[in-house]
């Protein structure tokens, strides 16, 4: 009878996972064993003291240069991964990409906010290099090679609501191009997540709205009991700047390997809708003609760095509010809407999380042009009253 149990439990979980997929419709162009070589050639660079030898990833780069952006492909699986490549383009300079992105003085979230609740690097040298590239302006070196270690926390997943915490090596690196560096950065975990945990989707996913609780489990009846886990990852994206044409050609390959009693359920379609999930919100920021300049962003979120907790939870409450009273709220569990709207949500809050909703409002009210009362109010970092 437990066998049968086991059975159908499995089976009701991947029905689940594989309920909502977006569409999956890719070239079958065969990427070659090269293409591969040089991917797992940058691999091997995590916790090495190897110097990176650019000559080792002329295939890799030739082949991203061929390839059309809005271009998906599907990849050889990887230790039990499941893997996609996605191309995709961004309207912005290499500049624009450094400063806003990879700028260890903003927050990860604000150009990847469909991805990222938090991520922090582990590895002070990789900080400080970073900012020394980023506040460099025009003076940036044609090569350069970091690795390091860093801890990251996911937004809720699309099917399950269920978002992870990891630890992962990374590595970030300009190599010398035709017309500007190119830019590539890695990241690898390979020791299990934490338990995965309830949080919740609130409306469309392009507005970056998220809720987050303490429970463990997916958000489906009958399968809370579920503890998931990402057992591993390997991502590689490759920025090739185009200065001539304003535009950056971005590739990204993915592998994942996540579910429940080490069995895999992640599809190649679910990786996917995840790259262009993160794709259509960094172009959404990062194509934005209001986007506030870097020091802007930089200095609002030392400004609320500095603010007690009382203020932090004061100036957040309005946005609690419009959550909690939000007519798409229905698809979050009722108990995470109760606990908004009895206030029991603000109460639990870090300041870290607060500070990431006032921040990533404040350049929602920029890029969107939103003047609702409570949106104008955080951007300003005052109260509505």
């Amino acid at each position: 009878m437990a066998s049968k149990w086991l059975m159908i439990s499995v089976a009701g979980v991947a029905l689940l996972l594989n309920a909502a997929v977006p569409s999956f419709s890719q070239d079958k162009q065969q990427i070659s064993d090269q293409v591969y070589v040089e991917l797992d050639y940058l691999s091997s660079l995590f916790g090495s003291e190897k110097e990176l030898d650019s000559s080792l990833l002329v295939s890799l780069i030739e082949f991203v240069n061929t390839i059309q952006k809005d271009t998906s492909f599907d990849l050889r699986k990887r230790n039990n991964m499941e893997g996609v490549l996605h191309v995709f383009q961004i309207n912005s300079s290499f500049q624009e990409l450094l400063g806003y992105v990879y700028n260890p003085d903003i927050p990860p979230y604000i150009t990847k906010p469909s991805s990222l609740q938090s991520q922090h690097m582990l590895t002070p040298e990789f900080v400080a290099e970073l900012r020394h590239l980023t506040n460099g302006a025009e003076a940036v070196p044609s090569t350069v090679v970091l690795r390091g270690e860093e801890h990251e926390t996911i937004t809720p997943d699309t099917n399950t609501g269920s978002y992870y915490t990891y630890t992962q090596d990374k590595l970030f690196a300009l190599l010398p191009g035709a017309l500007s560096p190119i830019l590539v950065s890695a990241s690898r975990q390979d020791e299990i997540s934490d338990v995965g945990r309830r949080g919740c989707i609130v409306g469309s996913y392009g507005n970056w709205d998220y809720l987050y609780s303490e429970k463990t489990g997916l958000n489906t009846l009958g399968l809370g009991w579920v503890r998931s886990y990402m057992y591993g990852a390997y991502s590689v994206m490759l920025s090739i700047p185009n200065p001539e044409t304003g535009t950056i050609k971005t590739a990204v390959f993915k592998w994942l390997n996540a579910g429940w009693q080490k069995i895999n359920m992640v599809k190649s379609s679910h990786i996917l809708g995840g790259i262009k999930r993160f794709a259509a919100a960094m172009k959404s920021v990062l194509e934005s003609p209001a986007l506030p300049e870097v020091q802007e962003i930089v200095d609002k979120h030392k400004e609320l760095q500095r603010k007690d907790e009382e203020e932090l939870r004061r100036l957040v409450a309005p946005y609690l509010e419009s959550i909690g009273s939000a007519e798409d709220a229905g698809s979050c569990p009722s108990y995470m809407i109760s606990s908004v709207t009895s206030g029991e949500y603000l109460q639990q809050m870090e300041n870290e999380e607060i500070i990431r909703i006032l921040l990533l409002e404040y350049i929602k009210t920029h890029i969107d042009n939103r003047v609702p009362e409570t949106a104008a109010a955080l951007a300003l970092g005052t109260s509505a009253g």
